[in-house]
């Protein structure tokens, strides 16, 4: 056997630097020769590049991306995004290929509700069983389970259990008085303080916690439950991994009781699939969400993190990085004394929330920095659909809906979005025009990704301490058993230099502005402004 030794190089791929591995046995010559060929030089900067093999992303765990089917890709010209749509564009989300340019290398696919629905969004569902027709069928949904199982990618749905649409069967019996449907709703005599609607000619009242055209139901009443077990069975039959729980916190006004709600459907799903995916909402404060990690449920959405006065905000345009690192360490510590095998679900926009690049005003740097430090966070993060190009969205909820944008100067596939818009995004460059550009955002995205697909204890390590006297350093560590890897994020705009005693060598790098690479002399870690650096750290 010949022992070959390849001096470590820098592996340049967009945004991101890479470090070749000192040594490696090649059984033959031949083989040996074959690896060198893979180092190619880069024109007059003399880099070396060559393709990356991603390890195996640890069960449970993944890079979810979120869609709003109807403004996603329309594939038969009628100007609504659909499920055919979305197959269509699985080669960009992951076409299976480690080393891509084009795909952003996704694992989880997040549909926002597909089943019939009288809205434009869908979160009033009047059929549980169904595909919406302005989105498909059935046939159109079951192809999509297997194109994503090709492609490894797990598909949740989104499912309304706070409420029904008012146009439901069951809502329409209680309506019509039908007591045994009644009790499936919260159903009174006189009306109470709140949101109460007369029901119908009954002389009752019905509770409607959003608005009267959704009524909540009643899980104190069995035969709802029975109802949803039903539902999740027959999706999860399908081939889903698992589901996105709509305003579980409105369940009950009784925290505690949708509480209760969440931890039985989540053992009554995971007694179906032992390793369902289920990732709740609970739009509040830190203490509600940390809360209802006690049902179970593997993950809760990390709201403090997004919006445009998160904690990931903050950090940016204050230019302190301290307190993100800190958060992060605090929050796993938080979900695990609550439930040992939680999953952060950290994301920095969704359908409800107005997107990052209206509040950093289109900084791409600020962009593409708020991308690495929600992406480089353990857990699932959630990717809100087009935030990888800078769309716009805010203010009514249609704006942040609205069009994806594939290229423009192709209008192929372009929906017209929600009808209601108040804002549409001019892009300069869509998806296509952005993967061209190594230096866009998206290619950003790609590169992030695949970075952080490398080293799999990024995805379910244990944050720690990194001891930093600079507050414009985020720095934490993530271990497991096996693996210590670094992660430092300068959010400064002048480069600095972070001392890291037991770094064995530069990992990977990445930089959100034009900038040299980072320099590890000792135990000195020399990193340029506005970039991310991991660092392979010695056995403890």
């Amino acid at each position: 056997m010949f022992q070959v030794e390849l001096r470590t190089e820098n592996m340049v791929y967009g945004n991101v630097t890479m470090r070749a591995k000192s040594s490696r046995y090649i059984k033959n010559i031949k083989n040996a020769a074959l690896m060198a060929i893979a180092l190619v030089t880069l024109g007059a900067c003399a880099k070396k590049e060559t393709a990356m093999t991603a390890k195996k992303t640890p069960a449970g765990y993944g890079n979810y991306y979120e869609i709003f089917v109807g403004s996603f890709y329309d594939s038969n010209g009628d100007g609504m995004g659909d499920l055919r749509g979305v197959i269509q564009k699985l080669d960009y989300l992951n076409d299976t290929k480690p080393d891509s340019n084009t795909s952003l290398h996704i694992d989880g696919l997040w549909l926002m509700p597909i089943m019939p629905s009288p809205s434009y969004h869908k979160y009033d569902i009047t059929d549980y069983y169904a595909i919406d027709p302005v989105y498909g069928n059935i046939g159109d949904f079951d192809a999509l389970i297997a194109e994503c199982n090709k492609r490894g990618i797990k598909l949740i749905i989104d499912l309304v259990m706070n409420h029904t649409s008012s146009e439901h069967e069951w809502f329409q019996r209680a309506w019509n008085g039908d007591e045994e449907y009644q009790r499936y709703y919260h159903v009174v005599d006189t009306k109470p303080p709140g949101n109460y609607y007369p029901l119908g000619d009954t002389g009752k009242f019905y509770e409607g916690d959003f608005w009267s055209g959704m009524p909540d139901l009643n899980f104190d009443n069995n035969a709802v439950r029975i109802e949803f077990e039903k539902i999740a069975a027959f999706w999860l039959e399908k081939g889903i991994a698992g589901f996105r729980l709509d305003a579980i916190k409105h369940i009950d006004t009784a925290r505690q009781k949708s509480i209760e709600v969440t931890r039985w459907f989540t053992d009554y799903c995971k007694s179906i699939k032992d390793d369902v995916y289920i990732v709740g909402e609970v739009w509040s404060d830190d203490a509600e969400i940390i809360a209802f990690y006690t049902s179970g449920i593997p993950s809760l959405f990390n709201f403090s993190l997004a919006q445009e006065n998160g904690v990931i905000a903050r950090a940016i345009n204050t230019g302190v990085g301290a307190d993100f690192a800190r958060n992060v360490i605090r929050w796993r510590a938080l979900m695990a004394r609550q439930n040992p095998e939680a999953i952060d679900a950290p994301f920095v926009a969704n359908h409800d929330t107005d997107r990052t690049a209206g509040y950093f005003a289109g900084d791409i740097v600020k962009m593409k920095m708020a991308a690495a430090l929600y992406l480089f966070m353990p857990g699932n993060p959630f990717i809100y659909y087009g935030e990888e190009i800078g769309m716009e969205g805010r203010g009514i909820d249609e704006n942040k809906r609205g069009p994806m944008i594939w290229s423009t100067s192709d209008s192929a596939g372009i929906t017209r979005g929600p009808d209601n818009m108040t804002q549409r995004w001019t892009a300069s460059a869509g998806v296509a025009e952005q993967l061209s550009d190594s230096s866009s955002l998206i290619r950003f995205y790609i590169d992030t990704i695949r970075l952080k697909n490398q080293y799999p204890v990024i995805y379910n390590g244990v944050p720690s301490e990194l001891p930093s006297q600079d507050r414009a350093i985020a720095a934490y560590i993530v271990s497991d058993s096996l693996t210590r890897i670094a992660i430092i994020h300068n959010l400064a705009s002048v480069a600095k230099t972070v001392s890291v005693t037991d770094a064995k060598s530069i990992a990977g790098f990445l930089s959100a502005a034009a900038s040299a690479a980072p320099s590890l002399k000792d135990a000195a870690l020399e990193l340029p402004p506005y970039s991310t650096a991991l660092l392979s750290l010695s056995d403890q």
